[in-house]
């Protein structure tokens, strides 16, 4: 019967399809009540898509009602993403459904939102957003875009790098995966080299390699520093050794004598007890002259920054620092907070 209803809705623009759908639900809502196997959920899904009409679409959702289908989850979202965003839809009956579900989900929330962002009353979309993140809901990567829309915003390629950093530090990986396939094709924004190094450092982070070379190789220019940098820092996280010997090649020709390079593949075979590779990085920094940068550090106290290195006894009170430091030291030794695998790494530096 579902094949007969789905030819009819191709050779008819009439009630037939829906005559026998009612026969249809009489049969099927006894006996199915998972959102998922449901075959009038299905059927009313192909009828959504193939209606051309509000009145035909009131008759859809009357019938659902009718049959109790109106409990389900995705068969009332279907329906409410159909009327906010469908050409042949109403926006406002889409948001009086919405009005009188108990519980409205995230996509439901999503449709109303994109559907007013769409429209001549974009407030109403920062309402549902508010009123959404009030009860509960995490919004995703198809709320926002609609979101800054309705706010007026046109992301940039400075807003692309915000997001693309947030993702790679909260784990996101997903979302700016969406995000930046996105960029250029919905926004308008042309990818640049610091969106490719920031998606690398996003998928470096969670391991996924073949995807960061695949990406890699696909750059309309030719990869700097940075993205190589990305990559190689990623194999020091997941000890992918062999991986970082390569990447270590491509960027000693852009940056031969770039000591932080060196300090980075050293600590990555140290940590995977490389003993031998380790003095042959270090060696090689001798040979060629390359000296460790000291990190510079800053505090701000009262008002004044002050700026710091390893060891430095520069400043009048570095020895009260350096006392309560040692104290803090054998504080934490105390309660064993130093392994020996500390220890080990500590020496690594000295080799």
């Amino acid at each position: 019967m579902y094949t007969s209803i789905n030819s009819l809705t191709v050779v008819s623009r009439h009630t037939k399809p829906l005559s026998l759908f009612n026969s249809f639900l009489r049969i099927t809502t006894h006996s199915f009540h998972n959102d998922f196997t449901s075959p009038a959920h299905h059927t009313v899904h192909h009828l959504l898509e193939k209606c051309q009409s509000m009145k035909k679409l009131k008759l859809i959702h009357a019938q659902i009602i009718l049959h109790g289908l109106h409990q389900q989850t995705l068969t009332i979202s279907k329906l409410i993403s159909f009327c906010a965003v469908s050409e042949a839809g109403d926006l406002q009956y889409a948001h009086l459904v919405f009005d009188h579900l108990p519980q409205p989900n995230r996509h439901m929330y999503n449709s109303l939102i994109r559907g007013y962002a769409n429209s001549d009353n974009p407030t109403t979309a920062l309402h549902l957003y508010h009123q959404m993140t009030c009860v509960g809901i995490s919004p995703n990567e198809f709320t926002y875009p609609f979101v800054l829309k309705a706010a007026g915003i046109q992301p940039d390629e400075i807003t692309f790098m915000g997001l693309l950093s947030a993702c790679c530090h909260s784990g996101l990986t997903e979302i700016g995966k969406y995000y930046f396939d996105r960029m250029s094709s919905m926004y308008g924004v042309p990818l640049e080299i610091e969106h490719y190094a920031c998606m690398i450092d996003l998928l470096g982070r969670v391991g996924l390699f073949g995807d960061a070379i695949k990406l890699i190789r696909g750059m309309p220019m030719k990869p700097d520093v940075v993205v190589w940098g990305a990559l190689l820092g990623a194999c020091r996280l997941h000890g992918k050794v062999e991986i970082g010997k390569q990447v270590l090649k491509q960027v000693l020709e852009l940056e031969p004598y770039t000591s932080g390079v060196y300090v980075l593949v050293s600590n990555m075979f140290s940590e995977a007890g490389r003993w031998e590779d380790v003095k042959n990085i270090r060696r090689l920094m001798k040979d060629q002259g390359i000296k460790k940068s000291r990190a510079v550090s800053s505090v701000e106290v009262n008002g004044n920054v002050y700026e710091f290195m390893v060891d430095d006894q520069r400043k009048e009170l570095s020895s009260n620092v350096y006392e309560l430091l040692d104290q803090l030291m054998d504080h934490l030794k105390s309660f064993g907070h130093f392994s020996s695998s500390s220890d080990t790494f500590l020496n690594a530096e000295k080799v």
